[in-house]
């Protein structure tokens, strides 16, 4: 049985979950989940699972650095990357790190003899001004350009990401000692869509970390043009962060806050999952002079989006929204709030509404995590995932 060292940076559910359950829950196989917060969260702790036949045999966590100057609390990460890895013992016989800084340490531990097989899962790329900081920000690009290079397997979430590598960092794709495309996934069998007769009529929903680049702020502007047209509009917002009070100031400068519900941070993905469900329409305003790497990644919201089967309203940012509209999945917005106010309400049409849900949940066959997991980790694994679980 295969032993995996998971370890990432976190504010929100991301695909390490997800391989963990993948790994833990379906091939039974022994998972170390290890993972620190962001700067974001309410805390800098570090966490860490492990689990063993698909149980949980063991977790526990730091006390909060927050008050730590950042050069310490990643030298803090490293430190109980190292010390977990090696307390569980035994060697490891793959390390997925899901970030420059997270793979970095699983080339030590490899370097150490603790690990066969290191794998860089970037989840974002970001070009440059990473951080206000010049010198984080050179940092940064040293970091993941060592881990791009030495780890045994570069995964990219997105398909535009080697290209935007190659084209500002100088990494052409043949320098990679093996590199693959793992895109952002979901789990087909767990979500239950809601057909438009059944859902929330007038309800939109976000879901996301609240920044300023996610463009919530552009919606909020649009909600009145929206309530006049429809007057039980509700705008759903799933999630947490540093611009939720401006947010809500917003809205009540606007008087729409009646109209909005600011859900918090959930989570339980399954209840996410219901609430976008049961939702007429999903939005993703990202703002492109703000938004410096979902251009080269593979936002997660838009796949639970589709997964959930709701139509799709965003900015032609990511990779993704061209093919959204193409496939009759959604629609592509500006960040003009007339504009995002006649697309929402023009996608609330109930036979529009319920061909967007068909095509959605049709697209999102082609993103399900079990089949994305059998490909990446290799054929090895592919015959054992099919085996009855005893």
């Amino acid at each position: 049985m295969e032993r995996f060292v998971i370890v990432a940076h976190k504010f929100l559910p991301q695909p390490d979950d997800d391989l963990v359950s993948y790994l833990s829950e379906r091939l039974r196989y022994t998972v170390l989940h290890i993972y620190h917060s962001f700067p974001d969260a309410e805390d800098r702790c570090s966490f860490y699972r492990l689990y063993e036949g698909g149980e949980l045999k063991a977790s526990g966590q730091t006390r909060d650095y927050r008050h730590w100057p950042d050069a310490l609390i990643y030298a803090k990460e490293m430190a109980f990357t190292l010390l977990w890895t090696f307390r569980a013992g035994g060697r490891w016989d793959r390390y997925v790190g899901m970030d420059g800084l997270c793979a970095l340490f699983g080339n030590i531990l490899r370097a150490a003899g603790r690990v066969k097989k290191t794998v860089f899962w970037a989840i974002d790329f970001v070009p440059r001004n990473r951080f206000r900081s010049r010198l984080k920000n050179a940092i940064y690009a040293a970091v993941n350009r060592r881990s791009c290079l030495d780890s045994d397997e570069m995964w990219d979430l997105g398909v535009r990401m080697a290209e935007a590598r190659a084209r500002f960092a100088g990494i052409p794709l043949h320098a990679y000692r093996k590199h693959k495309v793992v895109p952002y996934g979901l789990w087909l069998e767990r979500i239950h869509p809601v057909p438009f007769i059944q859902c929330e009529r007038t309800t939109l929903t976000f879901m996301g970390h609240l920044l300023e680049k996610q463009g919530v702020h552009l919606v909020l502007r649009a909600l009145p043009l929206v309530i006049s047209r429809i007057p039980a509009f509700v705008f759903n917002i799933i999630g947490d962060g540093a611009y939720r009070q401006s947010l809500q100031a917003l809205a009540r400068e606007l008087r729409v806050d009646e109209h909005c519900r600011f859900l918090g941070k959930i989570d339980d993905s399954t209840e996410v999952e219901r609430i976008i469900a049961r939702s007429a329409v999903s939005i993703a305003p990202y703002v492109r002079s703000l938004d410096t790497w979902t251009a080269y990644a593979d936002p997660g919201k838009v796949k639970t989006y589709l997964a959930c089967g709701v139509p799709v309203l965003l900015t032609d940012v990511p990779w993704i929204a061209g093919e959204i509209e193409r496939r009759g999945c959604g629609n592509i917005i500006t960040e003009d709030p007339a504009q995002i106010a006649d697309a929402v309400v023009s996608v609330f049409e109930p036979i529009t509404n319920q061909r967007m849900r068909d095509s959605a949940r049709r697209f999102a066959r082609e993103f399900d995590f079990a089949n994305l997991f059998e490909t990446a980790l290799g054929e090895s694994m592919h015959a054992l995932s099919r085996a009855p679980k005893q």
